[in-house]
């Protein structure tokens, strides 16, 4: 186990329980108190990539709580919807957006209506397929600007060809935001 250091731990092993008291349910928890959380008990260890190493598992952990999380919370306002609880200390605040009544303006100014109706382009390509879009866009924009934007997805030409034959048509594209260190076998 690495020896806790100010080096590896930020110098924050001390004010760890300054920031998150034991027993505070209601403390103001943030990124960083939560990072000098973590520091405190799996401490940074030194050097690039183990660093680096650190902070990728770490990420792949957060996301997974991520996940339990999300559910443990939608679980949780269920529970005092369905049970209509209330607290002395908190209350249910369900934001709204500003929408377009579109009933309304129909009914009403249906001229304006006509005039800013749309769908959504993943609406459009669910109605009348991707071909259909591309020929539009092609009639509507011409070859030029659209071939700097023309896609051919993978799974489509793997139906298309036989998989040998596919395979000459495939790359690798580095995927940048994959980036990631991998720990070499010992």
């Amino acid at each position: 186990m690495t020896e806790e250091t100010t080096e590896n731990t930020g110098g924050t092993t001390a004010a760890c329980d300054a920031v998150c008291p034991a027993g505070s349910a209601t403390e103001d928890l943030t990124p960083a108190s939560l990072e000098i959380l973590l520091l405190g008990h799996r401490p940074l260890p030194a050097g690039e990539f183990a660093a680096a190493y650190w902070y990728q598992e770490f990420l792949y952990c957060m996301k997974e709580l991520t996940k339990v999380f999300e559910a443990r919370h939608k679980e949780l306002i269920e529970i005092i919807r369905a049970e209509d609880l209330a607290s002395d200390e908190f209350v249910l605040e369900i934001p709204k957006d500003d929408v377009v009544d579109k009933d309304l303006l129909m009914d009403e100014l249906p001229d304006i209506y006509d005039s800013l109706v749309f769908i959504k382009a993943s609406d459009a390509k669910r109605f009348i397929g991707q071909k259909a879009l591309y020929d539009l866009a092609i009639e509507t924009a011409g070859r030029e600007r659209v071939a700097k934007v023309e896609q051919v997805n993978l799974l489509d030409l793997r139906k298309a060809l036989p998989a040998g034959e596919a395979a000459r048509y495939v790359k690798k594209d580095p995927h940048e935001s994959l980036t990631r260190v991998v720990r070499i076998a010992e």
